[in-house]
């Protein structure tokens, strides 16, 4: 359980205010800093099913004719929290957000029958059996060398 506890106060420390560089275009937000987008839509804020659905839905996301999105890691999801806010506690370039937790792809190490999740409400985390219902906000790799805006 200490292992534990050291491994999320690093993460915090390290997830703090990493969002640094973003901007909005439509439904997506660019994030320089950790160079992925990030889905903002309204669909984004609907539960899944499940942890297999939650995968499912990015991977057959197209956005802006863009496809290849997935689920974030621990690690992005948390980049975007913002602890000087709450109600929610992300970084206010993205405009929908839902009440309670989102998935991470990021299992939890003792079982990979549950998975990482966020709540936006303060930042929290957890970790949740993948059987259960959570939102879904996706993310996709910023092209290497891409200097070109979505539009």
């Amino acid at each position: 359980m200490q292992k534990y506890m050291i491994f999320l106060s690093v993460i915090l420390v390290l997830g703090t205010h990493s969002f640094a560089n973003g901007k909005q275009t439509g439904n997506i937000v660019k994030d320089e800093r950790n160079s992925i987008y990030w889905q903002d839509t309204q669909v984004s804020k609907v539960s899944s099913e499940d942890w297999d659905d939650a995968v499912l839905y990015c991977d057959k996301l197209v956005l802006h004719s863009m496809d290849k999105w997935r689920l974030p890691t621990f690690e992005e999801l948390l980049s975007i929290v913002d602890y000087t806010r709450s109600e929610p506690a992300i970084h206010p370039f993205f405009s929908s957000v839902t009440e309670g937790s989102y998935w991470t792809s990021t299992d939890f190490s003792p079982t990979a029958s549950r998975a990482w999740t966020i709540d936006f409400r303060a930042g929290k985390t957890y970790y949740s059996y993948k059987t259960t219902n959570h939102a879904v906000r996706c993310v996709k790799a910023i092209p290497v060398g891409s200097k070109k805006e979505t539009k």
